[in-house]
């Protein structure tokens, strides 16, 4: 909020017309997101792996199974959610300075700062709230089922469950949220795409103007004498 407040009192009028500083804060807090988001979760997944102690169920029979899938599921959730937080603090700060120093470019209309790491925001962004929370929940289950399938399995089921009906609307609402960021920006990008367009079309046909109306006219004066 301080970066964009500061540009908003000092640049007020161009926050408003250019769309690159739109985009750049839009950008900044997919990036702080993505900060808070795989931090806390990261956290939780390591305190839950240091927490989850198997000395209780000696006398049960190990699944090494489902224990190498805990194993190979925390590992990639911790992973994951690290890669998103290195990304998110490595872009964050240059961004925070390229939008401090928005006077530098703003006047060039083909400056694009920071274009080349769209791709890098994305995949932390998709990496973080999509893929690393899908993780965290079906790690959730794995350590639900560990934790009570050796003393009841009634009530692991009913956990696994009661799991399965919070994780379908979250399916499906991330699911149907990405598609239609897709089709919004697909949408705006053929906009864009149009507006280029027409203004060359505009612009060619300017330059372009003595030599074509000329025979045009040629032509109607040719007709009204037939």
């Amino acid at each position: 909020m301080s970066d964009s407040s500061l540009y908003l009192s000092t640049k007020g009028i161009a926050s408003k017309t250019d769309q690159r500083i739109h985009n750049l804060f839009y950008r900044k807090s997919k990036l702080e997101s993505v900060n808070e988001t795989s931090a806390l979760l990261s956290g939780f997944a390591i305190v839950a792996i240091v927490e989850l102690s198997l000395d209780s169920y000696k006398d049960h029979s190990s699944n090494d199974g489902l224990i190498v899938c805990y194993a190979i599921i925390s590992c990639l959730l911790v992973g994951i959610h690290l890669l998103a937080l290195l990304m998110s603090m490595c872009i964050l700060p240059e961004l925070k300075c390229v939008i401090r120093q928005n006077d530098v470019w703003i006047h060039n209309q083909n400056a694009r700062p920071l274009s080349s790491l769209n791709i890098y925001i994305e995949i932390a962004w998709v990496a973080s709230t999509g893929l690393g929370l899908f993780l965290f929940l079906i790690e959730l289950g794995i350590i639900i089922w560990i934790k009570m399938s050796g003393f009841s399995r009634l009530a692991a089921t009913s956990a696994l469950v009661t799991l399965c009906l919070v994780g379908c609307p979250f399916i499906l609402f991330a699911v149907g949220f990405y598609i239609h960021v897709t089709k919004a920006k697909v949408y705006l990008h053929q906009i864009d795409l149009e507006k280029v367009e027409r203004g060359a079309i505009a612009h060619g046909l300017f330059l372009n103007n003595p030599t074509v109306i000329s025979p045009a006219s040629v032509e109607f004066h040719i007709d009204d004498d037939r």
